[in-house]
């Protein structure tokens, strides 16, 4: 170490200078790569290129074959926690049910998901959840798709609740959805959240002291959610993330999964706020502009499936399971989502390495990277909300011309009604970005006819708009 350096820390107090902002406080979306930590550590590139690649190599019996040797695996981890006393018996069957047969579990998911959306995927594609990259020129089929796999499910579906329904002469909308099929949780990672010490369990402690002598939970106002067992909150050891063109269909899908009884609301509350502009102080407390809706879907292993797949005499104790189900726009998935994870992960990474310095200079230094990687997190959000409310504009536009062809004519100010209405269900209300005279400059003459005509409806979704606003100063004539 050289002389400088053995001054500046004889000299220096690292304690004084604390972490700008704890990542884990920040909102994050949940990453459908669990262990993207450990895989980037690794530094394998063909753990990445290759991850959640179905085996083409092997035959449907192979396959589940070599599930069932996962299987033994992940109870024989199971019991190894419930022997160290991390878990009690009731956890050790609760994760026992989930994780003794991945194929039947798997089987009774992809069943229930196509029951939500109502048809048979026309595609099953292979997706790699680092780079977003879909693999559409290979044959893959319902054995393929499993508890290690990463899938992309393609399916095209009826649309009744879309105003272009309504345009006299419309054929019924059709719309195309995708949805994202990640890995099964890994069980380790399952009983680090739910063991006894673990996330949930120190969540439930947490709240309960809060908790004064002779209070009840609900005099102590407590959150009721915080308060439940750690298994009764484990609910996305199987996920999947539907996505669809525009918010008004995930609205709509999100609404329908309650109304037909396919799936449990969640307790947390819609991060898009009923898209709503009213919700501007909620909006801005979500500095990194995330956004998503979840519920929980109800999968049941049928008698059918399960005499299919059963290989153990034991048999399950429970058929009836969760799966989490978030809903989101395409675009946000693919142009915001995949590139967050990259940066969450990367300022984790500086968040760990911070804990580690011996100068205050080191710090403020590592301060200013984790500040410029969050910003990076929401100019990322803020181009993919920007893309995505480009392209309503480019729907609304569409519709304009499809009335035009039906005969329907404009209001005085040259403006459809059913185009004002699709503009106030999708678009998509803008906290962290402030609407300014020359925010359609450099836009294409469609585009500033479209905002010169319906301008009430988009300024709407702006939450600030300092177009009204002065400087305080004139630039000099000399300048």
């Amino acid at each position: 170490m050289d002389n400088k350096k053995v001054v500046e820390e004889e000299y220096s107090n690292p304690q004084a200078v604390p972490l700008i902002v704890d990542v884990e406080e920040i909102k994050i979306p949940k990453d459908p790569v669990d262990n993207r930590d450990e895989l980037v550590e690794k530094g394998r590139l063909e753990d990445i290129v290759e991850y959640g690649r179905p085996r083409l190599d092997l035959s449907r019996e192979e396959i589940e074959a070599d599930q069932l040797k996962d299987d033994d695996e992940n109870l024989r981890i199971i019991e190894e926690s419930f022997q160290k006393g991390e878990i009690d018996a009731e956890t050790r069957d609760f994760l026992h049910d989930y994780y003794q047969n991945g194929t039947e579990i798997f089987a009774a998911f992809k069943e229930s998901v196509n029951n939500l959306l109502g048809s048979q995927p026309k595609s099953k594609h292979y997706i790699n959840l680092f780079t977003g990259r879909i693999d559409e020129k290979t044959a893959y089929f319902d054995e393929h798709v499993g508890p290690k796999t990463t899938m992309v499910y393609e399916y095209e579906v009826e649309a009744p609740w879309r105003l272009e329904n309504q345009i006299p002469g419309a054929s019924p909308a059709h719309i195309n959805i995708k949805l994202i099929m990640p890995m099964m949780k890994d069980v380790r990672r399952a009983i680090e959240k739910v063991k006894i010490g673990g996330k949930y369990d120190l969540e439930r402690r947490k709240e309960l002291s809060k908790l004064r002598p002779g209070q009840t939970p609900e005099e102590a106002g407590l959150d009721m959610a915080k308060l439940r067992t750690p298994i009764a909150k484990f609910k996305d050891a199987i996920r999947c993330t539907v996505l669809a063109p525009r918010y008004d269909d995930i609205d709509a899908l999100f609404k329908l999964s309650l109304q037909r009884g396919l799936a449990q609301k969640s307790s947390r509350p819609s991060k898009y706020l009923d898209n709503n502009p009213k919700n501007y102080k909620a909006f801005y407390k979500n500095s990194k502009n995330y956004r998503d809706m979840k519920n929980y879907l109800y999968v049941s292993i049928s008698d059918e499936i399960h005499n299919r797949y059963e290989k153990r005499g034991q048999g399950r104790r429970n058929h009836n399971f969760l799966a989490e189900v978030q809903y989101k726009t395409e675009i946000q998935f693919f142009e915001g989502d995949l590139l967050t994870h990259r940066e969450y992960e990367r300022v984790r990474k500086l968040q760990q390495e911070f804990y580690g310095l011996l100068t205050e200079g080191d710090k403020k230094v590592y301060n200013a990277k984790i500040y410029s990687r969050l910003l990076n997190i929401q100019q990322i959000n803020r181009r993919t909300f920007s893309h995505y409310n480009m392209f309503v504009l480019q729907e609304m536009r569409n519709m304009e011309d499809m009335l035009s062809t039906a005969g329907v004519k404009p209001d005085a100010d040259g403006t459809w009604p059913l185009c004002r209405r699709l503009l106030d269900k999708a678009l998509l209300v803008r906290s962290s970005v402030a609407l300014k005279k020359d925010s359609f400059n450099d836009s294409a003459a469609w585009v500033k006819d479209v905002y010169r005509r319906y301008q009430p409806q988009i300024d709407g979704k702006y939450l600030a708009d300092i177009r009204s606003y002065k400087p305080f100063f004139k630039k000099s004539a000399s300048r």
